[in-house]
């Protein structure tokens, strides 16, 4: 059993992977490989970076997911459901469970078969359809967690970055009890 299974390899499943694994926790992404920001080739508003391409962001962001001993494997999932242990994350090659699930894909959503409200989407090309619903820690079930747009209207790339690192903090501190600090020296 996985300590935090992410779902979704885009900016914001990769910082809330970041997160978990580098606080020790055994750590899963599942990825489609499909992330919005790998149309986006020229991005300028992120602290650091004069410009970026997304590909770059995200080749960057799995390397340092691995260096913190956090896997990633390339799965499109099927199917997020609760079970007697935990939670189960299934997909055409696995079946994989957790402790605790972090959503944050984008796109169709209905592999979700946990008890998790939807609310509807708005126009704009960059948008969902809909979004699952969440308390302002970004925690949408027990023991369930979203980030990026599965759970915002917000596509800009530093917003999505910071609501990863929302997520896996708020899950880090509803698991150990305290609010967790992660803070390098």
């Amino acid at each position: 059993m996985k300590d935090v299974i992410v779902i979704g390899g885009g900016l914001a499943g990769l910082q809330a992977a970041v997160m978990a694994a580098k606080a020790g926790e055994e750590t899963l992404v599942l990825d489609s490989g499909q992330s919005l920001v790998l149309n986006t080739s020229n991005i300028q508003n992120l602290v650091g970076h004069d410009t970026v391409a997304g590909g770059e962001l995200l080749t960057s962001g799995k390397q340092k997911v691995e260096a913190f001993d956090g896997e990633i494997k390339e799965e499109e999932v099927e199917s997020l459901e609760r079970t007697d242990s935990g939670l189960k994350v299934s997909s055409e090659e696995s079946e994989y469970e957790a402790e605790y699930v972090i959503i944050a894909s984008a796109g169709d959503l209905s592999y979700i078969e946990i008890d998790v409200e939807f609310e509807e989407g708005v126009d704009d090309p960059y948008m969902m359809d809909q979004h699952v619903t969440t308390d302002d820690s970004n925690k949408a079930a027990e023991k369930v967690y979203t980030a990026g747009l599965a759970n915002s209207w917000e596509h800009q790339t530093s917003v999505a970055i910071g609501d990863g690192a929302k997520a896996a903090v708020n899950l880090l501190s509803e698991k150990y009890g305290e609010p967790y600090d992660d803070h390098d020296m």
